[in-house]
């Protein structure tokens, strides 16, 4: 492809994912969505425009390090903090009931071991963004369902993600044992590194650097986190990005990295990923919306006592698949463990329960007695006032100097 040809084409897919994304938000569907739909029209599924290429890769494989690194300045850890044993039991269930259900069924058809783990680590992944925005529209984020899915969805995508290193190490032909070594000694020392670095920085380079230059130093360090990840802890690149997001989230430099990295990444980049991730669909066969999700996450809940509509809605809340599946199957296809065909399926259940779940959603809480309902829309603000109340009560600071 010259340079001619790709510069007109880069333009085209972002005017088209623009607009359509635009248009998607005005309807109340995830912008998301209308990229993914983009780039499965021009491609090989539709209209046969536009083909797979290592240059439009290269910008998508930038594209998925800054959403990470976004996701995880974006992760509140305050917030999975609150909601404590529900949410990491919840997002546990969540995540060894469809990988155990999807693994044992794919090795049943007659797929590869290798191959069957990977499609059960597929099935782990939840949308955080989807089951927010739906909550955040039903005046439903601050309750204690929502904070459950919230939280159980953020640990969800980590425990994913680290499923996802291993498998990739123990199926890729490496050394399990060597796998496993480099990454106990990379985690550590990327916190670390992190825990003291980036607070120094976040003192140190407003004084020495311009906002511009500010930008492209941090952003060089999440490229050579994500580099390190891949290259010297046997995880998966976006694995090293989401921590270093993480960390930066912890420092003064929080709200200039947050605003500078989202204008670079969601101007160009991810913008890029998601249609080219669209493009690499060739759509032929079907999928079916399997229920593990709803089973896993539904009966954690209730293991932490939950009434058994607020374990379904619980459930419910953790259908959709995200960036992070969207991430796993195409870091899947690049190592050879997927065909074109699975990862297209991929695509399709992606989108089909995005879709979904924000209306059973919808329908778990028209479903729910109303009793309950008003009851909640009623404790649920009083509590939050007391609580702020009681931080702003002089007796605790008292306390806290004795």
């Amino acid at each position: 492809m010259s340079v001619t040809t790709l510069l007109v084409l880069i333009a085209g897919l972002l005017i088209a994912a623009k607009c359509v994304g635009w248009l998607c938000q005005r309807i109340g569907i995830p912008s998301v969505l209308g990229q993914l739909v983009v780039g499965v029209l021009v491609g090989p599924s539709v209209l046969n425009w536009v083909h797979p290429d290592p240059l439009l890769n290269s910008f998508s494989t930038i594209g998925v390090i800054l959403l990470m690194f976004i996701a995880g300045m974006e992760t509140d850890m305050k917030q999975m903090r609150q909601v404590g044993v529900a949410a990491f039991v919840s997002a546990s269930a969540g995540v060894v009931v469809p990988f155990v259900a999807g693994t044992a069924f794919s090795y049943a058809l007659g797929n590869s071991l290798p191959l069957s783990l990977f499609l059960g680590t597929l099935l782990t992944a939840t949308s955080v963004s989807i089951s927010a925005q739906t909550l955040k529209e039903l005046g439903k984020l601050h309750t204690k369902e929502g904070t459950t899915i919230l939280g159980a969805a953020v640990i969800d995508d980590v425990l994913g993600l680290i499923v996802l290193s291993l498998i990739l190490a123990f199926t890729l032909g490496q050394n399990p044992l060597w796998s496993i070594l480099k990454m106990a000694l990379y985690f550590p020392l990327a916190y670390l590194l992190g825990h003291y670095g980036f607070p120094l920085l976040s003192r140190w380079l407003p004084r020495l650097l311009a906002l511009e230059a500010r930008i492209g130093f941090v952003l060089a360090l999440v490229l050579l986190y994500a580099w390190s990840a891949e290259e010297l802890g046997s995880v998966a690149a976006i694995t090293g990005a989401y921590i270093a997001g993480i960390l930066v989230s912890r420092t003064e430099m929080r709200e200039w990295v947050h605003d500078g990295i989202s204008k670079i990444g969601y101007s160009f980049f991810i913008p890029i990923f998601f249609v080219y991730v669209g493009v690499e669909a060739n759509f032929h066969g079907v999928a079916h919306l399997s229920p593990t999700k709803v089973l896993g996450c539904g009966a954690g809940a209730l293991l932490c006592r939950f009434k058994p509509m607020e374990a379904l809605t619980v459930g419910v809340g953790m259908i959709s698949r995200g960036e992070v599946a969207l991430i796993t199957a195409t870091i899947g296809l690049q190592a050879g463990l997927i065909t074109t065909s699975l990862f297209s399926v991929v695509i399709l259940i992606t989108l089909v329960t995005t879709l979904v779940t924000p209306l059973l959603l919808k329908l778990v809480y028209l479903a729910r007695p109303q009793s309950e309902v008003k009851r909640a829309a009623v404790t649920e603000p009083l509590l939050e006032l007391i609580e702020e109340g009681m931080e702003d009560m002089p007796f605790q600071e008292e306390a806290n100097v004795h």
